[in-house]
């Protein structure tokens, strides 16, 4: 009976941990826009999205946990989509620098 809410704790904990990496990255990536300077995190990001969609996967897959893991995943992909938006936005403006 103990297994069964060890297994649950991990995938809730699975969820909540690839959550608040999402949300790190979106406040890096904030941060490091508005102050213009290039933080010592940002270039570990897509290693830092990259395993937060993988728990927030891992987290969906239960029933009870389904919500953290999609919250993790969508957050995840997010980020990714901003940062190509953001890259072909800045390639239409200078395109070879």
């Amino acid at each position: 009976m103990e297994l069964e809410t060890l297994k649950q704790d991990i995938f809730r904990w699975a969820g909540w941990i690839s959550i608040v990496m999402g949300l790190l990255v979106l406040a890096v990536i904030n941060i490091s826009l508005l102050s213009g300077y290039d933080l010592l995190i940002t270039g570990d990001l897509s290693a830092i999205v990259i395993v937060g969609f993988l728990l927030g996967t891992f987290a969906a897959v239960p029933k009870h946990s389904r919500q953290l893991g999609l919250w993790g995943v969508l957050l995840s992909l997010y980020t990714g989509f901003f940062t190509v938006v953001i890259f072909f936005l800045g390639w239409t403006i200078s395109p070879f620098p």
